[in-house]
């Protein structure tokens, strides 16, 4: 059984966007590693969250489902600051969190948490973001989400099996393209239906 009370620092989203700003002000990273590559993933990260803030609308199926969710629920999303999507995505997670006062959103770095990240590998990696959704009463697990919209990551699978020897800066370069597209979309449709499934 996974043990949230270890978790040592959360932030809120607003917090959290503050310091990823921060880290980008100061051309730093969050975690141990300072290489390039993060440090200049979290500027555009910074500005990343700034802009999907302003430009990304909920649905009105979203709004509806949400706004009648009676339970009360802790997400946990785990990330980085250089995660590309974790920018693109926990910019309208907070979004959705926000129009109940049943959610709770708690935000903690990845390399912080070791033994929470474990216990929720992607494919046997440490990917993120990922969201846990836990009853704030009982503590149960109630469901999981990430790294990434459904819609995203089969764009993404059919992307590698048609360019196999594509540099990774132009597979992000594409993803990122990807989203802007999306505007948040294939998150929405993701979240309808684990809505569904985790409300009992």
């Amino acid at each position: 059984m996974v043990k949230f009370d270890i978790i040592k620092k959360s932030y809120s989203y607003d917090e959290y966007k503050s310091l990823i700003s921060e880290y980008a002000e100061t051309m730093t990273a969050s975690g141990p590693e300072q290489s390039t590559e993060r440090i200049e993933a979290t500027k555009l990260n910074a500005q990343r969250m700034k802009r999907i803030d302003k430009q990304v609308e909920l649905s009105n199926e979203i709004k509806e489902i949400i706004t009648n969710i009676g339970q009360k629920w802790t997400w946990i999303i785990l990330s980085e600051s250089w995660c590309g999507d974790g920018a693109q995505n926990i910019p309208v997670i907070a979004k959705i969190a926000a129009l109940s006062a049943n959610i709770k959103l708690k935000i903690i770095f990845r390399d912080e948490n070791p033994e929470i990240m474990d216990a929720f590998l992607t494919n046997g990696s440490r990917s993120v973001p990922k969201l846990i959704c836990i009853n704030s009463e009982n503590k149960v697990i109630v469901g999981i989400w990430g790294p990434r919209p459904a819609m995203i990551q089969q764009m993404v699978k059919e992307y590698k099996a048609q360019y196999p020897d594509n540099s990774h800066a132009e597979f992000v370069k594409n993803l990122h393209l990807w989203y802007a597209k999306d505007k948040g979309e294939s998150l929405q449709k993701d979240f309808e239906i684990l809505f569904r499934q985790w409300v009992v």
